[in-house]
Parts: C-alpha cells; structure tokens; sequence
C-alpha cells in the first residue's frame, strides 16, 4: 500500500519586502529546522519514492533538505 505524507515548508524569511512570496528563501531557523525533521523522518519513514514540491523557493529548498535526509537523489 503506498503512503502520502506531507510536509509544510520550514520557516520563510520576510526581511526582504521587495520580494514576491515565491522567492522568499529559507530562515536560518528554517534550515536548521527542516534539517532536524529530515533526520528524524529518515529514522521513522522509509525512503520516499517522489518527492513533489511546490515551485516556491522555500518549498524547494525544504524538500532538497529532506531528500538529503532520507538518501534519495538530489533534486533538480
């Protein structure tokens, strides 16, 4: 049986007012974040076979941190 889990992206930045909510990058917090819950996934959920992101720079770049996490290729 295959399983769906989803994941919300980690902690945006707002320093930059002039930027369009899809190219708000990752926090400090944000990273740090999504790095832990990616070593704790990979303890607990087997390796993803898809990983499906939204285009939103924040978003690509938890989900990289998460497939890093649990061995899968990098993403493109």
């Amino acid at each position: 049986m295959k399983t769906l889990h989803l994941l919300r992206h980690a902690w945006s930045s707002r320093d930059d007012a002039s930027l369009p909510d899809r190219e708000r990058p990752l926090e400090a917090r944000g990273e740090r974040d999504a790095a832990r819950m990616s070593k704790r996934w990979s303890q607990r959920i087997e390796k993803p076979e898809l990983i499906l992101s939204s285009p939103a720079v924040r978003a690509v770049a938890t989900a990289r941190i998460i497939a890093r996490g649990n061995y899968c290729e990098a993403l493109e």
